[in-house]
């Protein structure tokens, strides 16, 4: 035996409840449509959200569920997660109103009843009615696409693909023309005029070797893409010893 407290909370579910399954026999459709009624087991919190949604845009729950069966192709329902069934410690109170036991109080499942045509399992239906709480939180959207948006689609993906292939084919080859450290630093000149990528018989301006260190800067910085720390620091020992030649 339960409190009734919790009974007359149970009672207010069970009211809301009926009523929706009034709207939903209010609904008129050819007999071959009108389908079985199912009881669907689910968690209660599960079951007030399903059921304030329905309260909310004026419709029974079987709506909710056959909107989203209508619309949302099988294959992308059947990957919504299912919320399953309740926990053992989520249990709604009856009082059972007719009958020998009247009055008698019980646990059950907390549950939603649905009126909709056969052939649906339980989880195909939580599955559709998560889905329509998803999208009416804005968790979730319906892409509507044509033909022409599709082959757009695809031409992007080509491009992008054709782009990736033509990114890491200059990926390879500047890692093949890439500067590599000397491996005692730089201790002459002709290493700094090499570090900085001047042919060892010239004597470039300051002018030419700041701006051929600033462009090269950006390339082997530490926290650029390319950095190098151990490269850096060449640059910075070959601007000082061509700058202070």
């Amino acid at each position: 035996m339960m409190p009734d407290d919790n009974a007359a909370t149970f009672g207010q579910s069970r009211q809301t409840e009926a009523a929706s399954l009034q709207a939903e026999r209010r609904v008129k459709r050819p007999a071959e449509s009108r389908g079985r009624a199912y009881v669907l087991s689910c968690s209660s919190t599960f079951r007030d959200k399903v059921m304030a949604l329905a309260a909310r845009r004026g419709v029974s729950t079987g709506d909710l569920a056959r909107a989203v069966l209508l619309l949302i192709p099988k294959g992308v329902l059947a990957r919504a997660v299912d919320p399953g069934e309740p926990p053992p410690e989520d249990r709604e109170i009856v009082k059972l109103q007719s009958g020998p036991t009247k009055g008698r109080s019980l646990k059950r499942k907390p549950r939603l009843q649905l009126r909709l045509p056969a052939g649906h399992d339980m989880a195909e239906l939580r599955r559709a009615l998560s889905l329509a709480l998803d999208l009416a939180a804005g968790e979730q959207e319906i892409a509507l696409e044509n033909d022409a948006d599709r082959q757009t689609k695809a031409e992007s993906g080509r491009a992008r693909d054709g782009q990736s292939d033509e990114i890491n084919s200059l990926r390879r080859i500047i890692d093949t023309i890439a500067l590599r450290p000397l491996e005692n630093g730089v201790t002459s000149r002709v290493e700094a005029l090499h570090v900085l990528g001047f042919s060892p018989f010239v004597t470039p301006d300051r002018a030419s070797i700041r701006s051929r260190f600033r462009q090269l800067a950006r390339v082997y910085h530490p926290d650029a893409p390319l950095g190098d720390h151990v490269l850096m620091s060449q640059l910075n020992e070959a601007l000082e010893r061509l700058i202070s030649f």
